[in-house]
């Protein structure tokens, strides 16, 4: 039924203003207006309580433009005939009677308002004001009084508006004024200390106050909040470090050496390499490396528990850390070169944030690395000497040297039990080794779980291939979240009234390339570069005369009525040149009207250049004729459009808003792209002209970066889709120069694929659109899938017999730390998505949990069944052979990915 459909819903509407309002302390804080009293919000409600209300009158208005030719005259003659604007856009041969309606029916409407101050009780009959509004809205002059407040939906064929807003304006609080705070933050204190509680009370019944310094406040908590929940999921990391190997010293080690390889990667990053771009989603690289870094503590630790099952190795301390160190050291050099190359890869982007990401990601990955083969390496030698098999719950007392030592005592172990072949495993590598590989093993079992897998993959692969760029504004909070209630309400449900504040797109003429010489956004991501001007540039009364037509022509076309936001019947256009022309005939502002309507035109207005270091100075301190409360002065008006230095004009510019656009708003790619290419049109169409007169090209622009970040979405979405491409090639081609055995690397690259179809087919059912999010996130998948499948494809390699031997010994010696490694980053990722609400750590926990669950099941379950059935024996092939069958496989998969786009362009 909407907000303006009964008595309670406008009351409550009401209630939400009157907290402030009815308070005392208001009366000293808000702006005043002519009678020195508050001045009403800008709001409906003005209307529903007005102080007087003549039933009559308003039903004789509504009559009135209920006739379709009522409403066209009005609109054709109001601004010429009323107000003495746009009077050459009016009709000629107008009779007398139809300028006498427009005139009383303005008379009559303007009285009507006069009483909307919001300081009577709600009229009786509020359908009528109701209505009245949608008529209203039907004329140029008397919409801007109304439209601010209902809906895009509202209008005389839909009475209901579900949705409205209001704005309290703020003047300044008297009282401790020598209290040393700027007049925002005493507002902002203010509101906190008299009036928060009772807003957030009515916010419960659906009424969201939206203020830019409460709303960073409340931001800023939520992102404090949302961080201790990330600290929360690392902290499980390190229980779960401690659960697995038993021991506080471990696990603190362990997280130590995670900790390092972050603060050494930031020094690396911000004081050798003098890099000082570090935007938020470095943050990313905590968790990644976290579980990285845990999964190498695992098979490091894993590997030491194993070395008691190699007696040829006991000998000595020395002897079985040797042992220990070249089997890990090997497997964790591949995955980390593999996933340090993936990310290193994202320097080719032109995005500096992906730049810059990839390149602190890589070093994270090396330097965790580096210390889990050195300091975590030096702590199982302190535990293994001090602390294993002594201390109750892994607790480091007592701490003297274990004699003898553990070394010892596993090979006299060995020698007491010398006709045992083995000694038990732990649980889950047991389990791996003597179920789950005879299960793989079995025809009909492999059958099943093939079967399975292509099933799913068909699914998710077309469910990825239907991944299409977001055609929605990009949130930040969940969307129940009030704060991202408001946001989402006030960009999507409102048209751009006459009160919003739209994005300026520029046309300037004298400003060349940018000089980006010495530019590096990395070392110094202030530096964009130097603005240059063209030389040519010639501010001539002919270029002044064809600026001003480019000027009428944005504002009086009706062809951009749709995109150019409209005010006074106009389009909106910041145009120096017009108020120029009215002062170089005047010599002064202080006649707007004159400047308004146009009158100059008829007038020789044109300055010749020689003149105009005498205009400018006192042109620049008149106060703007286009400001509507006459504060601006010329300079402060049209400081970006107006590019004189003092001496000579080096550039000037027209400005004109948007419809569509505002400065705050995160904008899809394509509706920024839609508003892009129409301007880019009006450039190419009128720019010549003028850039023929003025003797420089047109530039056109915007100052905010919406056209930029358009830009940058696009290469978000190219360069995920080419990182996820490239990670599996480098994966191929890395287990392709250490292992020289082709299938092995091949099985591994199709099964790392199947992780990215799987993760990316789960990302669109679950409703996700690449956005700028998304992209980053899938830019960095292959990066982070790889590890498992690498891991299980090195093991393999190095195991000896045929391929069901090879397998039972890759899970017997992968399957406990791979299983941990998998489990604490799954649990690490509940906190986030439960419990954060950034759609940043949200989204990033679904992903990790995506891409970790889908990495461990294919390396498990999909690589090793591919190994087992394909019985192909492990034989190292020459390098001749191997660029034979590299090159045919390469040209097999671009052929595919050339059908797969050919089937979705057609589709």
């Amino acid at each position: 039924l909407g907000v303006f459909a009964d008595a309670q819903s406008i009351a409550s509407m009401k209630d939400t203003f009157d907290i402030f309002y009815e308070d005392e302390g208001f009366q000293e804080s808000c702006l005043l207006n002519d009678d020195t009293r508050c001045d009403p919000p800008l709001s409906p409600l003005r209307m529903y309580y007005a102080s007087t209300w003549d039933f009559v009158k308003v039903q004789s208005v509504i009559d009135d433009l209920k006739d379709p030719k009522n409403v066209e005259n009005f609109n054709s003659l109001g601004w010429c005939y009323i107000h003495g604007l746009n009077c050459e856009m009016a009709p000629t041969n107008v009779a007398q009677q139809d300028i006498d309606f427009v005139k009383r029916l303005h008379q009559d409407v303007t009285s009507i308002m006069d009483s909307w101050d919001m300081r009577g009780e709600l009229i009786e009959d509020y359908d009528q004001a109701t209505e009245l509004a949608a008529h209203l809205m039907l004329t140029e002059i008397f919409k801007p009084a109304v439209d601010f407040g209902f809906d895009k939906g509202f209008g005389v064929d839909n009475l209901v508006s579900k949705f409205s807003r209001g704005i309290i304006t703020w003047g300044g609080p008297v009282e401790n004024a020598d209290d040393g705070l700027s007049p925002r933050d005493r507002i902002q204190s203010l509101i906190k200390d008299s009036y928060l509680d009772e807003m957030d009370d009515q916010a419960k019944e659906g009424s969201y106050y939206f203020m830019a310094s409460l709303i960073d406040d409340a931001i800023l908590g939520i992102i404090v909040t949302d961080a201790m929940w990330a600290m929360f999921s690392l902290s499980l990391i390190f229980l779960w470090i401690r659960v697995s190997t038993g021991s506080w010293f471990l696990a603190c080690a362990g997280f130590s050496e995670i900790f390092f390889s972050i603060t050494v990667s930031w020094y690396i990053f911000s004081v050798v390499l003098q890099f000082e771009y570090f935007p938020p989603q470095h943050a990313l690289a905590f968790f990644i490396v976290a579980a990285i870094g845990a999964d190498d503590i695992f098979i490091f630790f894993d590997a030491y528990n194993d070395s008691k099952h190699e007696p040829h190795i006991l000998v000595d301390l020395e002897t079985r850390m040797s042992w220990v160190y070249r089997k890990t050291g090997t497997s964790m050099f591949i995955t980390s070169a593999t996933t340090c190359l993936v990310f290193a890869f994202s320097l080719i982007s032109p995005l500096p944030s992906v730049q810059s990401f990839g390149l602190f990601t890589a070093l994270v990955v090396f330097f965790d690395y580096v210390f889990v083969m050195s300091f975590f390496c030096t702590a199982v030698v302190i535990y293994h000497d001090r602390f294993e098999a002594r201390a109750r719950m892994g607790c480091c007392c007592p701490c003297s040297e274990i004699v003898p030592s553990n070394t010892d005592t596993a090979r006299e172990d060995w020698q007491a039990v010398s006709d045992v072949k083995d000694i038990k495993r732990p649980l889950v590598s047991r389990f791996f080794q003597t179920k789950v590989a005879p299960f793989i093993k079995s025809r009909i079992n492999a059958s099943v779980l093939a079967v399975v897998f292509a099933l799913w993959l068909y699914t998710t692969g077309k469910s990825a291939l239907r991944l299409e760029t977001t055609q929605q504004a990009e949130q930040f909070l969940d969307n129940e979240h009030p704060i991202q209630k408001s946001f989402s309400i006030l960009n999507n449900e409102f048209p751009a009234a006459e009160d919003d504040v739209r994005l300026k797109v520029f046309y300037a003429w004298g400003v060349g390339e940018v000089d980006r010489d010495g530019v590096d956004l990395l070392r110094d991501p202030k530096n964009y570069g130097k603005p240059t001007f063209v030389n040519s540039f010639d501010f001539s009364k002919q270029c002044q005369t064809d600026l001003a037509t480019f000027c009428s022509t944005l504002r009086t076309d009706p062809s951009y009525e749709d995109l150019i936001k409209r005010k006074s019947g106009v389009g909106e256009i910041n145009c120096f040149v017009e108020e120029l022309a009215a002062y170089s005939v005047l010599g002064n502002l202080n006649d707007c009207s004159y400047v308004q309507s146009g009158q100059w035109k008829t007038e020789n207005w044109q300055v010749d250049p020689a003149d105009l270091p005498r205009i400018m100075e006192g042109f620049l301190d008149e106060k703007s004729c286009f400001d509507d409360k006459g504060r601006q002065t010329i300079a402060a008006r049209y400081a970006s459009e107006l590019g004189w230095d003092g001496s000579t004009m080096k550039y000037a510019a027209i400005s004109a808003r948007t419809e569509v656009l505002t400065p705050f708003g995160i904008y899809p790619e394509s509706v920024t792209r839609s508003e892009y290419d129409q301007f880019a049109t009006i450039a190419s169409n009128l720019g010549p002209a003028v850039s023929q007169s003025c003797r420089g090209p047109v530039v056109m622009t915007d100052l905010d970066r919406k056209f930029v970040f358009m830009n940058n979405q696009s290469i978000y979405a190219k360069t995920a889709v080419q990182n996820s491409i490239f990670g599996v090639i480098i994966a191929f081609l890395v287990l392709l120069i250490k292992t020289r055995v082709f299938h092995l690397a091949l099985f591994a690259s199709i099964s790392i694929g199947c992780v990215l179809t799987s993760c990316v087919g789960v990302m669109v059912m679950l409703g996700w659109e690449l956005g700028t999010i998304e992209s980053i996130l899938v830019g960095i998948l292959s990066g982070f899938s790889i590890d498992y499948i690498v891991h299980l494809a090195h093991e393999y390699e190095c195991s000896e017999g045929d391929p069901n031997e090879r397998i039972a010994e890759t899970f017997g010696a992968l399957g406990t730390s791979l299983f941990n490694g998998a489990l604490t980053s799954m649990v690490a990722s509940l906190p986030l998505i439960i419990f954060c609400q950034l759609q940043f750590f949200v989204k990033f926990g679904v992903f990790f949990l995506l891409t970790i669950t889908f990495a461990w099941l294919f390396a498990n379950f999909a690589f090793i069944v591919l190994l087992a059935h394909a019985n192909i024996p492990v034989m190292r092939s020459g390098w001749k052979k191997l660029g034979v069958l590299t090159f045919c496989t390469f040209v097999g998969f671009a052929y595919g990915v050339g059908q797969i786009y050919a089937w979705t362009r057609d589709q």
